[in-house]
């Protein structure tokens, strides 16, 4: 799973509030759609496989077309919305559904979703289902479930004599930090040369949110409204970061990059523990790897925060329809008949019971089975709401960069500062 840069679809937020009024108009039933997607490569050859296996079964009576886009998909969207030719369906990033939905741009599912006779918001896990929700309401079908699990090599906790965490969960903050103590040493690889191993690695993955839940605190209510980012909730769950980060558990930031990306120190057995979503494919990695340089990887639940909840930061992806086909019954059937085909293609899928299909797709996950469907049943997302890429920008440059950049950072008066700006943000929401 990949960071998101926090400041990534900053500056769209103005230029599809522009582009999208006056652009979602009654739009009269047809029988052929358009499906944007930033699949591309592999990924999309098995996307477009989905669409002909949709459209064959169609027998004629509506047909869907792929449009595919890369690069810059979201600022191509934003041209297609002013040129208005949105796409009928199309996918977005649970970060930007509450956006979209305030400006009108995506139709409103909820009446639909909650009749249709096929899928409905029940099956869901109640964690991935937030993602697409906004003000109570449905904006979007979630296609994938991705929450956080630990992933520790069982020869390095070996090496170090050091116990297996629970692979149902249970361990505390407090006892993840002490277990990577324990496995933070000074190794010596093949050649006699010595080099530090650590226990875990944090560099702006996982986001922030884990932490401040791990607090029991929280960035915006439920309600969409308050501001709970200088909770004192909220400032525990940051004194557990910043713990991690003094203990010298993780590898600098300035260092990370020397192996490349996060997960390269894990699959090099630099780091001992690392937090990846459930769909992360080391497996895969280790196995083409020469026979020397693999080891066995186990699986743990997130830690439990000081609420006495195991939070896992669910990553989804939702497909959305075009706010022009509100009223299309046969629109929404068709994104429904996609969406289950979609359950079959990526893991996890994100309605309960179907745990084991990960099987059919991942068959390298067998020995994750038990934990995934932990944490499945522990996904969560933020609250997202209209302003959140602009707090999430500050949150990133003003406060997470600073962290790990100076774990002695008086990260408290920040969260106040930014909790100010976030407060503003909000009660200018129209």
């Amino acid at each position: 799973m990949e960071r998101k840069s926090a400041g990534r679809y900053f500056w769209l937020v103005l230029i599809i509030a522009i582009l999208v009024a006056g652009c979602t108009g009654a739009k009269k039933e047809k029988n052929t759609y358009t499906f944007a997607t930033w699949a591309a490569g592999e990924e999309l050859k098995e996307f477009s496989a989905i669409i002909d296996k949709v459209n064959q079964e169609a027998d004629g009576q509506y047909q869907v077309e792929v449009l595919s886009i890369p690069s810059d998909y979201y600022v191509k969207l934003a041209t297609y919305i002013a040129a208005k030719k949105t796409p009928d369906f199309f996918w977005l990033t649970q970060e930007l559904i509450a956006k979209y939905a305030e400006l009108g741009a995506i139709a409103d599912l909820t009446e639909m979703f909650k009749e249709s006779q096929v899928l409905t918001p029940e099956q869901y896990y109640p964690g991935v289902l937030q993602s697409a929700t906004y003000n109570g309401r449905h904006y979007g079908l979630p296609w994938i479930a991705n929450p956080l699990v630990v992933y520790y090599n069982k020869d390095l906790f070996d090496a170090a004599g050091v116990p297996y965490p629970p692979a149902t969960g249970g361990w505390t903050w407090d006892e993840f930090i002490e277990t990577a103590k324990a496995l933070t040493r000074t190794a010596q690889d093949e050649n006699g040369n010595t080099y530090q191993q650590y226990g875990y690695i944090v560099d702006g993955w996982p986001n922030i949110e884990t932490f401040i839940w791990a607090g029991g605190g929280d960035i915006i209510a439920d309600n969409g409204v308050d501001v709970l980012l200088d909770s004192k909730e909220t400032i525990q769950g940051l004194g557990i970061l910043q713990k991690i980060l003094k203990t010298g558990i993780s590898p600098p930031y300035r260092e990370v990059g020397s192996l490349g990306s996060n997960n390269v120190w894990f699959e090099k057995q630099r780091v001992a523990m690392f937090m990846g979503g459930i769909q992360d494919n080391f497996e895969v990695k280790l196995a083409k790897l020469p026979e020397k340089e693999q080891f066995r990887i186990g699986y743990a639940p997130m830690p439990v925060g000081l609420d006495g909840k195991a939070h896992a930061f669910n990553w989804t992806a939702s497909t959305v329809l075009s706010s022009k086909l509100a009223k299309s019954k046969q629109a929404y059937e068709v994104m429904e008949k996609i969406t289950f085909e979609f359950f079959k293609w990526k893991i996890a899928s994100p309605i309960s019971g179907e745990v084991e299909r990960i099987l059919q797709i991942a068959p390298a996950k067998a020995a994750a089975l038990e934990t995934i469907q932990i944490c499945l049943n522990n996904a969560r997302s933020a609250n997202y709401v209209p302003e959140w890429n602009e707090i999430n920008h500050h949150l990133w440059l003003k406060l997470y960069s600073a962290m790990l950049n100076d774990p002695d950072f008086d990260y408290e008066s920040q969260v106040k500062a930014i909790a100010a700006e976030a407060r503003a943000l909000i009660a200018n929401r129209k």
